[in-house]
C-alpha cells in the first residue's frame, strides 16, 4: 500500500477544521509539493516526506537550494526531532552518505470511527496502518457526550497500552455531513441531538491535539484510494445501514460547498407519493428502499451490528432489489465523473451478489464508452476509514505552515 500521508494542500477541497478553528484545506497525494521545495523548513519536511530516503546531495539536487541554505532548513528539523539520520547510504566509492529520513516512529493517531450501531477505535500509525483497535457497540442516535465518552474511554485504554507513542492527534468519522466553515456537524438524520455539538472541542478537553472530523463514507474513499496509487478519479461507496458515497480526484477528497458531496442516499429513485418513507422525512430516497435499516426494518427486524446486517442480508431477494437501485443511481454518478474505478465497501456492499446486480446496472444504464474500462470491486481494505482519517489528521499536523508555525 502506498503512503497515504503525502500530501499537499489543494484548496476547497477537504472541509474538516482542527479544534482551534483553522481551516484545514485540501490534501492531496503527490511525492513533490506545490510551492518551491525546501522554500522553508517544512516545506523541505514535505519533499523528506514523499519518500524514504534522502541524503543531502540528493535533497540538493531536489530543491534546487545552496549547500549553506540545506543545512540552515535542516538544523531546525533535527533539533525538533522532525527527521532523523538513518545510516550509511551504501557504497558510494567514498564516505558513505547519510541517509535522512522523517522521524515518524512512536508517532500515532487515534481513530474514532462511529457508525449507525458500532464504533471502530483504533490506534494508528502515520500511514493508517492499525496498531491497536476495539470495535464496540454503540446508538449513535443517542445522546452525543454519552457516545463520545464510551468512544474515548476506548481510545483511552488503546493509548495506555503503548509504549514510548506520541499522540498527534485524533481524527472523527461521522456519519453525517460536516460543514466546511465551522467544523460541526450539519444536521444527520441518524443522528439527531448532534447537530452543533462541540464534538472537536469535547475530545480535546480530553486530548490536547488537533480533531479532525469527516464524514464516514469520504473517509473510507480516501482510505480507498490510498491502496490504488494512482487511480483516478476514484469513487467509494460505503454500503451498510446507511449509504454514502465519496469521489477522489487526483489524491484530492470532493466534498461539496457545504460538506454533503457523496450523500447519495438521499436521491429519490422514484417520485411516488406512495414509496416508503425516508428517515430523512421524505419519500421515494434510495436509502428508503435499499439501505440496510430500511431492508431489515420491512422485516421487522431492528437493526444491530454491521455484522447482523451482512448476515441477515446476504441471501435475500431484497438486497439484490436495492443492489440493483443503488447501482442504478451509480450510473448517473458515472456519467458525470467518468470514474476509472467503483469500490463497493461497507458490510452490504462488499457482498459478491451486491457486486454482480450493481455492476450490472451501471453497464446497462450508464453508456458503453464510459462503462468499457470502468473498474466495479469490492473493497478488499479491513478499515478504510482509519487509513483516509489517519491521512487527514496526518496532513494537517504535518502541513508546511503548521511545521514552520510549530518551530517559529
Amino acid at each position: 500500500m502506498s503512503d497515504p500521508t503525502r500530501f499537499r494542500y489543494r484548496p476547497g477541497f477537504v472541509n474538516s477544521l482542527d479544534v482551534r478553528g483553522w481551516p484545514v484545506t485540501a490534501l492531496r497525494t503527490t511525492g513533490r509539493p506545490a510551492a518551491t521545495p525546501g522554500s522553508s523548513p517544512g516545506r523541505l519536511l514535505q519533499v523528506i516526506r514523499s519518500r524514504d530516503d534522502w541524503t543531502r546531495q540528493q535533497l540538493l539536487a531536489e530543491t534546487g537550494l545552496s549547500r549553506m541554505t540545506l543545512f540552515e532548513r535542516l538544523d531546525p528539523l533535527f533539533r525538533a526531532g522532525l527527521v532523523h539520520e538513518a545510516g550509511p547510504a551504501g557504497p558510494t566509492g567514498g564516505r558513505p552518505a547519510a541517509l535522512i529520513r522523517f522521524a515518524d516512529q512512536g508517532r500515532v493517531v487515534l481513530v474514532l470511527d462511529l457508525d449507525h450501531h458500532t464504533a471502530r477505535v483504533a490506534v494508528t500509525d502515520l500511514a493508517g496502518r492499525s496498531l491497536r483497535e476495539r470495535e464496540l457497540a454503540v446508538d449513535v442516535a443517542g445522546p452525543p457526550d454519552s457516545v463520545l465518552t464510551t468512544a474515548c474511554d476506548a481510545g483511552d485504554a488503546l493509548l495506555a497500552a503503548g509504549a514510548a507513542e506520541t499522540l498527534v492527534g485524533v481524527g472523527v468519522a461521522l456519519p453525517g455531513p460536516v460543514s466546511p466553515v465551522t467544523g460541526l456537524l450539519r444536521p444527520a438524520t441518524v443522528m439527531p441531538g448532534w447537530d452543533g455539538f462541540p464534538i472537536a472541542a469535547a475530545i480535546a478537553a480530553r486530548w490536547p491535539v488537533p480533531v479532525l472530523l469527516e464524514n464516514d463514507a469520504r473517509a473510507h474513499a480516501l482510505g480507498e484510494a490510498a491502496d490504488r496509487p494512482g487511480t483516478t478519479p476514484l469513487v467509494a461507496v460505503k454500503y451498510a445501514h446507511g449509504i454514502g458515497a465519496g469521489v477522489v480526484l487526483d489524491g484530492a477528497l470532493l466534498c461539496g460547498f457545504d460538506g454533503a458531496a457523496g450523500d447519495i442516499g438521499h436521491i429519490r429513485v422514484t417520485g411516488d407519493d406512495a414509496a416508503p418513507l425516508c428517515r430523512c422525512g421524505r419519500t421515494g430516497c434510495l436509502a428508503a428502499f435499499a439501505s440496510g435499516y430500511a431492508l431489515l426494518r420491512r422485516r421487522g427486524v431492528t437493526p444491530s451490528s454491521s455484522d447482523d446486517l451482512a448476515a441477515r442480508l446476504a441471501a435475500s431477494g431484497d438486497l439484490r432489489d436495492g443492489a440493483r437501485l443503488l447501482g442504478r443511481t451509480l450510473a448517473g454518478l458515472v456519467a458525470l465523473v467518468n470514474p476509472q474505478t467503483i469500490v463497493l465497501g461497507g458490510s452490504l456492499g462488499r457482498l459478491p451478489v451486491v457486486v454482480d446486480e450493481v455492476t450490472a446496472a451501471v453497464r446497462a444504464d450508464a453508456l458503453e464508452r464510459l462503462t468499457g474500462d470502468l473498474e466495479i470491486v469490492a473493497s478488499t481494505a479491513r478499515h478504510p476509514a482509519a487509513v483516509g482519517m489517519a491521512a487527514l489528521v496526518t496532513g494537517h499536523v504535518y502541513a508546511p505552515a503548521a511545521v514552520d508555525a510549530l518551530l517559529a
